[in-house]
């Protein structure tokens, strides 16, 4: 399947050190506020080796119309480490409606020892993750294409 590239320059952290330990991600997904936008299907963030992250609140229904939401995630892996991953945002297409329209996504870093949050990346409109729905055809979109 084919994956939709959309790549983004770093914000705040350009300048730091990649030995500094990140402790926390901060992941805001926003689902834009349009009909079916919506998904009920299991959302993640893959971070290439360092492990793929389920994007979801027990108990709740996640990825709504209109929805912005942030997700913790705890790590322990270097900024350098970080800044060689492929990131991917997607789905596992199951559920009624599995399509998305992703709005915005950011990532925020938190380095160990630190109580300050940093912005790593930012993405506007990234559109509809489906395989049902164009133009793009896919459940998953690379924001990062880390060092082969």
């Amino acid at each position: 399947m084919e994956k939709l590239q959309v790549y983004t320059p770093e914000v705040e952290t350009r300048n730091s050190s990649g030995v500094r330990i990140i402790s926390n991600i901060a992941v805001t997904v926003s689902t834009k506020d349009k009909f079916l936008a919506g998904t009920d299907a299991h959302v993640f963030l893959k971070v290439g080796s360092l492990g793929s992250f389920p994007l979801m609140t027990i108990g709740e229904d996640d990825f709504e119309k209109g929805e912005t939401r942030t997700y913790w995630l705890d790590t322990s892996f270097t900024l350098a480490g970080l800044r060689s991953e492929k990131i991917e945002l997607g789905h596992d297409n199951t559920g009624k409606l599995p399509g998305w329209f992703v709005s915005e996504v950011a990532i925020r870093i938190k380095f160990a020892g630190s109580n300050m949050l940093a912005l790593y990346k930012q993405w506007g409109e990234i559109g509809w993750l489906s395989l049902d729905t164009g133009p793009y055809f896919t459940t998953i979109a690379e924001l990062q294409a880390g060092s082969e």
